[in-house]
């Protein structure tokens, strides 16, 4: 295992270096980067608006996210459909200006200029215009052009009409030292995938962004904003083919809101969404920027404990996958037992795992080049090799390091009884070869964090953590009775590992199984590119890392793929993940077994209609889902 706690920053980073070389790291020379939502900022009294601005700063955010909308004590700045009110127009623009005077320039802001959940009255935002107008119907937004003129309406009075009284009168659409980005709407759709109708709306409104009121030309970009809501590990809500195949999207905004469970982390799901040269990161290489605008701590049974462990766990792996990143959300009262993280309060509390993270972020490594819309910092960016350790977990956790479901970068870097893989700790396979057990010899090795003893795979010696003296005046200190205080416990990242050599005073000394060459990891044994890491292959019953036909690599067919298999956008997917089928219609596509399609009934009588075209006796209709009230931490509680 690590060695965690102080004894790690004994080891040199060349040391280091040689372990991780077959991990899915991040390499490119991009800086990614943090930031945070905060709806209500522009609300604040100027004095304290500018205190809570200089906190943010503090906290390495490069991005605040803002939305223009009402809350219960503020108006929207269209009070009605087609009327303004430029009051509250100079008020957000006192926000931009202070922003970016407190900031120095260092912090950009990303505008939602509309939340859908303004549409319905959910979500704690109230009921606009918009939705007094459509009068609970409020999909017809999307589909009637009525309110597709009327939203126009509203993104030209924002960002081509109204002249800046900070910044010389200029509009919000060339405002690029201080704007980074535009929503096309806060989660349009939101809570309700498939989209029933109007989805051209989506394209049609970035287009009207980028390219009718100037975005494009100014260097800001054009954010999808979260489309159907919250993600899921294996759903494409936010990133369905109309955003793929508009050339006005620029950056593919993604909300997702993940809580921390018994066999993961709650950064787990983050870690395998965003697997480098998947179908989401491969197909957006070259061609879209990849955005996380929302997530957040989920309150669980654990308690409020953990708050700080899930906050460090989800930025940790979004940093590690290289995924710039925005926290919802902020304020700046007393955030409870809510997901909420205080800006006021002293670094013991939520805010100081957040601003840990925001900080590794801003020298994080990216795949994804954001310099045309957000500057590179002045700091360098990281040579750190390893997966930082989580300091925030709780002493009476069930488990503190390399546990199911927690994040690995290398062999060793999880309990023996599990295998590191895709920077994950995972149980073994039936099919994995070289697991505890299985025979092995000098043809057939065992997994690298296991040895062969006696002709079959076993399980390394744990090395045991190293135990303070107890140093109280009335102890006397015998190597039979070694009176401790405090024991630290097993695999604690605030513990010291004793040392890999044999010590003479441990009796029998400790295996090491993990000692790879300096530059060339031997690999773990495998039958296929299932059991091994999706940037590997398996060649000849090892698994080697790949430099063609590998993960994310452009493709005609299966067989031009060492990883994997040839996906529906043509690029080579890992093995390990089912061939997903996306788009309109994807599920009624041929299989293999049934090349008429799914839903064919082989036994039906001659003239029913099969199929897709299978004659029903029910009406179809869009299930929409009703607002209730949502407990504390639950998905639906956004910002």
């Amino acid at each position: 295992m690590h060695f965690p706690g102080a004894l790690a920053s004994l080891l040199s980073l060349a040391t280091l270096t040689s372990v991780a070389l077959g991990d899915l790291r991040i390499t490119a020379d991009n800086h990614s980067f943090g930031g945070v939502n905060f709806p209500q900022l522009q609300f604040l009294e100027p004095s304290y608006r500018e205190e809570v601005i200089r906190a943010i700063v503090k906290t390495n955010a490069r991005v605040i996210r803002l939305f223009i909308r009402g809350d219960e004590h503020h108006a929207d700045p269209e009070p009605e459909v087609g009327e303004f009110d430029r009051a509250l127009l100079n008020q957000f623009d006192d926000t931009l200006a202070a922003i970016h005077r407190i900031s120095e320039g260092k912090i950009k802001v990303i505008i939602a200029p509309h939340d859908a959940h303004a549409l319905r009255g959910s979500n704690n935002v109230p009921c606009d215009g918009y939705c007094k107008r459509l009068n609970g119907a409020f999909l017809d937004f999307y589909s009637q052009e009525e309110y597709r003129t009327y939203y126009k309406t509203r993104l030209e009075v924002f960002f081509r009409h109204y002249a800046s009284k900070n910044f010389g009168g200029r509009p919000w659409s060339e405002l690029s030292e201080v704007i980074s980005g535009i929503d096309i709407q806060n989660e349009p759709w939101s809570g309700i995938w498939p989209i029933p109708a109007g989805e051209a709306w989506l394209c049609d409104i970035a287009t009207h962004l980028k390219d009718g009121l100037g975005l494009g030309e100014n260097n800001i970009a054009v954010i999808t904003g979260g489309i159907s809501g919250p993600q899921t590990v294996d759903g494409i809500q936010n990133f369905p083919d109309s955003v793929w195949d508009c050339p006005a999207v620029d950056v593919i905004g993604i909300h997702g809101y993940f809580a921390q469970g018994e066999e993961e982390t709650a950064g787990t799901p983050w870690t395998k969404l965003f697997l480098p040269g998947n179908t989401l990161t491969g197909r957006a290489t070259d061609k879209k920027l990849i955005l996380v605008e929302e997530w957040s701590y989920m309150n669980t049974d654990s308690g409020l404990n953990y708050k700080k462990q899930a906050i460090f766990d989800q930025g940790n792996a979004l940093n590690y996958r290289g995924i710039p990143w925005i926290y919802s959300h902020l304020t700046f009262t007393d955030e409870g037992t809510t997901s909420k993280v205080s800006i006021m309060r002293e670094s013991n509390f939520a805010i100081g795992a957040l601003s840990d993270v925001l900080t590794r972020a801003s020298s994080a490594r990216s795949n994804f080049n954001w310099s045309k819309y957000l500057p590179a910092p002045s700091e360098g960016l990281t040579n750190l090799t390893t997966l930082p350790l989580n300091p925030y977990i709780p002493e009476q956790s069930s488990c503190t390091f390399g546990c199911e479901g927690h994040l690995c970068d290398a062999a060793d870097g999880c309990r023996p009884n599990l295998l590191c893989k895709n920077s994950i700790c995972q149980p073994l396979s039936e099919s994995q070869p070289g697991k505890v057990g299985d025979a092995c010899n000098s043809k057939k090795p065992c997994l690298e964090h296991l040895k062969c003893a006696s002709g079959s795979c076993q399980l390394c010696n744990e090395r045991a953590t190293i135990q303070p003296w107890d140093r109280r005046k009335d102890n006397t200190y015998s190597s039979h009775n070694p009176f401790r205080r405090d024991p630290i416990a097993a695999n604690s990242i605030a513990g010291q590992c004793h040392p890999d050599t044999a010590n003479a005073f441990l009796t029998p000394p400790r295996s090491l199984c993990y000692l790879p060459s300096a530059h060339s990891p031997r690999g773990n044994p495998c039958t296929n590119a299932k059991n091994c890491d999706a940037d590997q292959y398996c060649d000849w019953g090892l698994c080697k890392r790949c430099t063609e036909g590998c993960l994310g690599m452009k493709c005609r067919n299966n067989n031009k793929c060492k990883t994997g298999f040839c996906n529906t956008h043509g690029r080579c997917d890992y093995a390990g993940k089912a061939k997903a089928v996306m788009g309109p219609g994807g599920q009624g596509r041929a299989t293999t077994k049934n090349r008429k399609g799914a839903g064919y009934n082989l036994n039906a009588p001659k003239g029913e209609g099969r199929g897709p075209n299978k004659v029903r006796d029910e009406a179809m209709r869009v299930n929409i889902p009703k607002e209730e009230v949502v407990a504390t931490g639950a998905a639906a509680a956004t910002a």
